[in-house]
């Protein structure tokens, strides 16, 4: 008896047909294509974080209660009205990554400009660097205390290679409580991408006692 090694035409169109829909198959469902976010409690600062991520960037924003403010900048020499002019905003500690493979060479870019807060049908910008810098001139703050502000704060622009990463502070001029939206602004590579995070909050103005080992 002898077989035959060849395929019909129809036989391979289908085996062709097949191959296609499984890789199609695979494109939508692999995980690791997928953008997400992430909410919880913060395990360090045991605080409420936002997180949104993708295969290439990940951006984490971490609720910082005023008190906290209140005691850092104080322990850097700012005058109690600063202090309290500070801890009046809303703030979060907010970590910038690239978490692209190094061999894909895929950079990241942001301008916090290009940022909006999204708050009771207006649109709000973050208060930066620049605009600190600005009001600490008309105060005349002391050029240490300038400097310890800037570097405490997340840069406005920043570039990133895979793998970097960096973090610092972001001040939204809101009342500590707010609920709002965030949308973000980004390229990869110098293609813009954005994205919305629904439903952050500000932290409200409570006291709340470090927790006790057991």
């Amino acid at each position: 008896m002898e077989t035959s090694g060849r395929y019909s035409r129809d036989e391979s169109n289908f085996d062709m047909k097949k191959l296609i829909g499984i890789l199609l198959l695979l494109m939508f469902t692999l995980p690791a294509a997928r953008a997400e976010l992430v909410t919880g409690t913060d395990q360090q600062a045991q605080l409420p974080f936002w997180e949104w991520h993708t295969p290439v960037l990940s951006v984490r924003f971490v609720q910082r209660l005023p008190d906290q403010s209140r005691a850092y900048f104080a322990g850097r020499g700012f005058e109690p009205d600063e202090v309290k002019l500070i801890a009046e905003h809303c703030i979060f500690q907010s970590v910038f990554k690239n978490v692209a493979p190094a061999d894909t060479k895929q950079v990241i870019e942001y301008d916090l400009d290009e940022w909006a807060i999204l708050y009771k049908g207006q649109q709000v910008s973050l208060k930066t660097r620049e605009d600190w810098q600005a009001i600490w001139e008309t105060r005349k703050v002391k050029p240490a205390q300038k400097i310890a502000f800037e570097w405490s704060l997340l840069p406005t622009r920043q570039r990133y290679q895979p793998a970097d990463y960096n973090w610092g502070m972001s001040v939204f001029p809101l009342k500590h409580g707010s609920l709002f939206d965030l949308r973000l602004k980004w390229k990869v590579n110098g293609k813009v991408q954005q994205t919305t995070i629904k439903n952050m909050q500000c932290a409200k103005d409570v006291y709340i006692a470090p927790a006790t080992e057991q």
